[in-house]
């Protein structure tokens, strides 16, 4: 339900608006084409430098079995029995090990790892030997930190008792699950069927077998999804008690995402009855002990995330909310993204028969990229402080960068003025402006838009006019 004292009317004005999440700025549709060679000749310059960042490992392993129609994720659906998969699977894995190989040679690579993440695609889709060996390769030919997190996405579905003693004996520390819901109508919907007994049982077994950490990934606003049904998502969601969540808006653009096509739009929840379900769950989670972070995380006061927020270590990044956003990021594997920090981003091509070509001629086949002007840095800077400490102190960012910072952002402060009459902001009396909650914290995207170069000046109210030009 949402409170009688909410500001519909205000609500009204700004949401819905076609506006990114700035999981990294620029956004990769301003990214121009990059070669290969620049990145490898980007990172040399960090081989000298002793005080270069630590090293974040990304691996991105494509498969799955069957197709989540919600998924915006780049992933290829093969069934293992199906005539082929096995050849296909095989030559994925041999360029992965490549990669890695070659990689792990580059200059500047001797630094620590300090993060390694398996995403997907579903990395469960592998059999526990391939898991072992990727992971056996990264040890020995990089220098992983004592303390490293090393995490892994799951699909419950396909994480059995041997998966999670062979992750638990590899060093693995986190792992995440992607839960969506609950409800078994909208499960059926969006063809991922994974019972709340499956889930919890899952969880229970990373207990049992060391797991520090356990991460929840939920959405809301999918089809067939009612405030009832998100309401006993969160309740049941709390019952298992992971230590982090992601409360995910769903956006269903089938233009852009063709496994959106099979969804039925026609039983998809209104802008309102989204936002009770967001006010409600909020609500429901800090009740229940959880810290809301930034725009749409929630962890318990001892999980990592939590006290970075505290401390102040806090980044957001394209796993989302991150404590480890000051590493270098290395994309390894089809259309990962690598971030080398204050530098540029670098992304792989998107096609599994590219990318093995690609290794296969010695290359690392990336696609496009972009590399960061001062401008894009100081907005980078603005943006996340919005996105993780929900505000933003011009005077802190002129320190940081040696300008100054009401002059620099003399007409994102006019903006930011009208977006305070409305209720969304509010300036301190120290000139620090501080997002409001509930108001502020529901339309962030509209907020950090203000800051957002590659957009048309006023894309936070216009609606879906914004565009991101490749150009600027």
């Amino acid at each position: 339900m949402i409170p009688e004292a909410f500001p519909l009317d205000t609500f009204r004005k700004y949401a819905g608006l076609a506006l990114p999440r700035h999981v990294s700025y620029p956004m990769p549709t301003a990214w121009s084409d990059r070669e290969g060679a620049d990145f490898v000749g980007q990172l040399a310059r960090r081989a000298g430098d002793p005080d270069a960042p630590g090293i974040s490992l990304y691996l991105h392993l494509p498969f799955c079995e069957t197709l989540c129609k919600f998924c915006a994720c780049n992933k290829v659906i093969l069934k293992k029995e199906a005539k082929g998969a096995a050849d296909k699977r095989n030559a994925y894995l041999e360029a992965l090990l490549a990669e890695i190989d070659r990689v792990a040679e580059l200059p500047g690579m001797n630094r620590p790892v300090r993060q390694i993440h398996w995403g997907g695609g579903s990395p469960t889709y592998l059999d526990t030997s391939e898991i072992a060996e990727i992971q056996g390769r990264i040890a020995s030919r990089f220098s992983i930190a004592p303390d490293a997190e090393i995490a892994m996405e799951i699909d419950p579905r396909h994480t059995t008792e041997d998966v999670l003693a062979t992750l638990a004996r590899l060093g693995f520390t986190r792992v995440s699950m992607g839960i969506q819901d609950f409800d078994s109508a909208v499960q059926q919907h969006v063809h991922r069927i994974q019972p709340y007994e499956m889930v919890r049982d899952v969880v229970a077994g990373a207990r049992r077998h060391g797991f520090r950490w356990v991460n929840f990934d939920l959405i809301y606003g999918m089809p067939y999804q009612t405030s009832e049904t998100v309401a006993d998502m969160v309740r049941k969601t709390i019952e298992i008690r992971p230590d982090r969540i992601a409360f995910y808006h769903y956006a269903q653009i089938p233009e852009k995402i063709a496994t959106q096509r099979g969804m039925d739009y026609t039983h998809l929840p209104g802008s309102e009855e989204k936002l009770s379900m967001f006010l409600e769950a909020i609500g429901t989670f800090e009740a229940a002990g959880y810290d809301f972070i930034g725009l749409d995380h929630f962890a318990l006061p001892e999980e990592p995330l939590a006290r970075s927020f505290r401390d102040g270590t806090i980044q957001r990044n394209f796993q989302g909310m991150t404590t480890h956003g000051g590493l270098d990021l290395i994309g390894l594997g089809v259309s990962s993204i690598t971030h080398l920090i204050g530098v540029g981003f670098w992304q792989k091509v998107k096609e599994i028969e590219a990318y093995e070509e690609g290794i296969s001629r010695g290359e690392l086949p990336y696609d496009r990229g972009i590399h960061f002007s001062e401008d894009d840095l100081i907005r980078q800077a603005v943006i996340s402080d919005l996105y993780c400490f929900t505000r933003f102190d011009p005077e802190d960012i002129g320190r940081r960068f040696g300008i100054l910072g009401r002059e620099y952002f003399a007409r994102e402060l006019a903006d930011l003025a009208e977006l305070e009459a409305d209720g969304l902001v509010e300036f301190r009396p120290d000139g620090v402006v501080e997002v409001t909650a509930p108001l502020g914290r529901v339309l962030l995207r509209n907020i950090a838009a203000v800051f957002d170069a590659y957009l048309d000046p006023g894309a936070y109210k216009l609606g879906d006019r914004y565009y991101y030009s490749v150009s600027a």
